[in-house]
């Protein structure tokens, strides 16, 4: 089949030369594109591998340059936690809050925030105020939440994702001791995290009366944790984790009281979990308990339950002592390098109950290898307002 170009030969081989030169210069161009990519790529690399911690990463700082590090990282993020921070006042009592959203959501300490519906002020860092109104509070965590009622232009942070932070995590502490001061402002401390459970953190910025319910940030700025309990220690200070939180979000938000269930009352899997990097380790299973009908063996790594990140053996407590006979719970394990979702439903706790665990051995400061600490030297206190 013949077909008409129109074209005379001449001008044919013309326009095919032109393709030829167009196509190799395509080429060309091609391939300085990929030598630019890969040298792109690789100066990259090697400028992370060259790039330095931040001195808020290293477990301990290493020279002056180091603190004047740390130093210049807060002043950055200082300006914006401040305006963020709120204190709260009902009746006599005042406490501490952070506004995480610009429809006016503030977390703040269970024991702070109280009945849902209780009503109260809420003072802004550039002196303005607002009527606030408790929402859910959870008595087993002691995490709250109050809205402000008609929110205009607040300023708000980041919170962090359900997630714990490490010890030896650089934070800052945020709060008004004593109340509110339109001439001081809030108060910040600089510390780290001392230790970790799923509920709690234990840092040693030194916390006071009024501080309760303020936040915790690291040094991005991000709310990590909640002022709770104080001590007289220097280090016996202890936050709300944000994963207690995210726990408990939706009833909190709903303005529903959590309360802890009676150990007699609460559902039984019949499993003792440990710390695991990956999540908490099965080292026992009860015989004929549900977990045990269900397949879970010794050596399973749990890490997740109901969807719920699993962050060691205190998490897998915290979680069951949550629920009651009846409900199901869904395990996330890995097994021999692979992962599986075992459904189980929970019983009532028997008779004979699960043998006791050997206690974790107490933590030294900022030692990430060992379990939290157990026992408090003096009970902490809760400041009500």
């Amino acid at each position: 089949m013949r077909i008409e170009t129109g074209l005379n030969g001449g001008e044919f081989l013309g326009l095919q030369n032109v393709a030829m030169r167009v196509e190799r210069d395509m080429a060309r161009v091609m391939k300085m594109i990929k030598r630019i990519s890969f040298a792109g790529v690789l100066a990259l690399a090697l400028a992370a591998v060259a790039a330095p911690p931040a001195a808020w990463d290293k477990k301990a700082p290493e020279n002056k340059a180091d603190l004047l590090q740390i130093q210049q990282q807060v002043a950055k993020v200082l300006v914006k936690v401040r305006a963020a921070t709120v204190a709260v006042r009902a009746g006599g009592g005042s406490g501490s809050g952070v506004i995480i959203t610009a429809d006016g959501l503030v977390l703040t300490a269970g024991h702070v925030s109280g009945t849902p519906g209780r009503k109260f002020e809420v003072i802004l860092a550039d002196g303005r105020k607002f009527e606030g109104q408790a929402l859910g509070n959870s008595v087993a965590t002691d995490s709250g939440m109050i809205r402000i009622l008609k929110p205009k232009d607040l300023p708000v942070v980041s919170y962090a994702l359900p997630s714990m932070p490490e010890t030896g995590t650089w934070v800052l502490a945020v709060g008004n001791p004593g109340g509110w001061d339109d001439k001081r402002g809030s108060v910040f401390r600089l510390g780290r995290i001392i230790s970790t459970t799923r509920d709690t953190l234990r840092t040693d910025c030194k916390l006071l009366g009024g501080d309760s319910g303020g936040p915790l940030f690291d040094l991005n700025g991000t709310v990590v944790g909640i002022h709770s309990r104080i001590s007289s220690r220097p280090d016996q200070n202890y936050h709300v984790a944000m994963i207690s939180f995210h726990d408990d979000w939706k009833p909190l938000a709903d303005g529903k009281t959590i309360k802890p269930i009676d150990e007699s009352k609460r559902g039984y899997l019949g499993l003792i979990a440990a710390d695991h990097p990956a999540g908490a380790r099965v080292n026992h299973v009860v015989e004929d308990s549900p977990a045990a009908k269900a397949g879970v063996v010794v050596g399973d790594v749990i890490t997740h339950i109901n969807d719920k990140k699993i962050f060691g053996g205190e998490s897998v407590r915290h979680i069951l002592n949550q629920m009651l006979p009846d409900e199901t719970v869904v395990l996330t394990i890995e097994r021999e390098g692979k992962s599986k979702a075992v459904t189980i439903k929970l019983t009532k706790k028997p008779a004979s109950d699960l043998p006791k665990e050997e206690p974790d051995a107490p933590l030294g400061p900022l030692n990430p290898k060992k379990g939290p600490e157990k026992k408090n030297p003096e009970p902490p206190k809760k400041d009500n307002p």
